[in-house]
């Protein structure tokens, strides 16, 4: 038979030879914690960011993707008036629209729908202009005469290096 013997109690009824935390050893836990919480919330705060202009690129790289495909089956760019609709909808030859297919509007859709400025000024919007300026209420700056397409953006919205978002 085992004989199980106790630690001896101190006047509190703790067990002497215990130890806990000093309010030092605490306080720098907490401090170490906080540090690392402000860089974590550094870095998911610059993620997004990346993520827009990420999400910026794919943008302008899958609509002038679209551009070259239309260029090649129609000989022109779309017009300034009817961009969405020859982007998104079924075209004939000369860039007339239909919303469904036929042996007349054999060509397209280009793209789904147009995506929304993903970061700027104007971020959110959809809504093509013509202008070869930053013109705000508009998501997307489009020149028909050579196909450009670019963000409409003022020179003010810049990456983390500075470029303008309008230069991608």
């Amino acid at each position: 038979m085992r004989c199980f013997t106790f630690a001896p109690h101190n006047r509190r009824g703790l067990k002497a030879g215990l130890k806990g935390f000093t309010l030092v050893e605490i306080l720098i836990v907490v401090i170490i914690m906080g540090i690392l919480a402000s860089i974590i919330i550094g870095l998911i705060g610059n993620t997004s960011r990346d993520a827009g202009v990420s999400s910026l690129k794919d943008n302008l790289r899958s609509i002038r993707s679209a551009l070259q495909i239309y260029l090649a089956q129609h000989a022109t760019y779309p017009d300034g008036t009817n961009f969405v609709d020859q982007m998104t909808l079924y075209t004939d030859a000369s860039g007339a629209t239909s919303p469904t297919k036929s042996p007349t509007y054999p060509y397209g859709p280009y793209i789904l729908a147009m995506p929304p400025l993903p970061l700027g000024t104007e971020k959110g919007k959809t809504t093509i202009t013509t202008s070869t300026s930053y013109s705000a209420g508009f998501g997307w700056r489009y020149d028909a005469t050579n196909g450009q397409f670019k963000a409409n953006c003022p020179d003010s919205d810049v990456d983390d290096n500075g470029v303008p978002y309008n230069t991608y």
